[in-house]
């Protein structure tokens, strides 16, 4: 997305106020909304997490959401939904999303002031990760964490994590989320698997 693409500026309940830079949005730390969904296999226990481009303006190379992108001004998070085949190949219709409600992150880190309304969602897709059509500008590759390493992502002290195929990753190759927003995905993460018994 183009840093002179229009995004809506909105208060912390998600009322519009008007329409604002991607760019002037980030320096000035406005709350805009934005769309996150974790695509998981439920059958083989494991979250699919993207490693971001290396090219990519914020966070090159770090493990991220499955895949992720800003609501344009005038957007809703049905619109979201065109980033999973985007940026993964990945064709859904929005009422295959589960949805875990909206998640006010705050990331202030050196000239960036992101503040974001996420619209939070799940996806369940037993795809091998080979069969993902990657955006090789936005995305590098998919790793598979399983959901027991996935939740200790909320374990702020806990530094190592193995992905499916045995890599360690540390915690700082991945993008910087609260802890409790790994919470609340885990939490998620529960109740979709709980409903599927």
């Amino acid at each position: 997305m183009s840093e002179s693409e229009q995004l809506m500026v909105v208060d912390s309940t998600g009322q519009p106020l008007y329409p604002a830079t991607r760019k002037k949005i980030h320096q000035e730390g406005l709350w805009h909304e934005t769309f996150h969904c974790f695509v998981i296999n439920h059958e083989e226990g494991h979250v699919i997490l993207q490693q971001r481009a290396k090219q990519k303006k914020d966070f090159p190379g770090l493990i991220d959401i499955t895949a992720a992108g800003h609501l344009l001004a005038g957007e809703t998070p049905r619109d979201g939904i065109r980033e999973l085949e985007e940026e993964i190949g990945l064709v859904r219709q929005f009422e295959q999303l589960f949805p875990l409600g909206v998640f006010l992150e705050e990331l202030i880190l050196g000239d960036l002031k992101d503040r974001e309304r996420v619209h939070l969602f799940l996806t369940d897709e037993s795809m091998p990760l080979e069969r993902y059509v990657l955006q090789t500008e936005e995305v590098s590759r998919l790793i598979a964490l399983p959901f027991s390493e996935f939740a200790r992502l909320t374990d702020e002290t806990a530094e190592t994590f193995q992905t499916a195929d045995q890599e360690i990753i540390h915690r700082d190759q991945f993008v910087p989320h609260p802890s409790a927003y790994f919470r609340r995905v885990n939490e998620g993460i529960q109740a979709y698997r709980v409903q599927q018994t």
